[in-house]
């Protein structure tokens, strides 16, 4: 009878270091889904516009910045910053 109760527990301890694995990674994904979340509401890209076959243009704003990016086989370069139009608007 000894035999047999260390080796259930044994396979208990096992079952909850299995158990704790699960729920650890079950957590892991459920932050990092929070926190992509996050970071996708800093960077939006509001436009793409191929010019070209292996080249496009892409419109991104992050935080509030709106950036014109270059994509080609040399990879992503930055255009310029743009900003933002501001009416002039003359009082006589």
């Amino acid at each position: 009878m000894k035999g047999l109760s260390v080796y259930l527990q044994v396979l208990g301890m096992a079952l909850a270091l299995c158990g704790l694995l699960l729920l650890g990674a079950w957590l892991m994904r459920r932050l990092r889904g929070l926190q992509n979340q996050r970071s996708s509401e800093l960077i939006q890209i509001k436009g793409i516009k191929p010019i070209s076959y292996k080249a496009h243009l892409v419109l991104i704003e992050v935080m509030g910045h709106h950036l014109l990016i270059g994509v080609g086989e040399s990879g992503p370069r930055l255009l310029c910053q743009l900003e933002e139009k501001k009416d002039a608007q003359t009082t006589s």
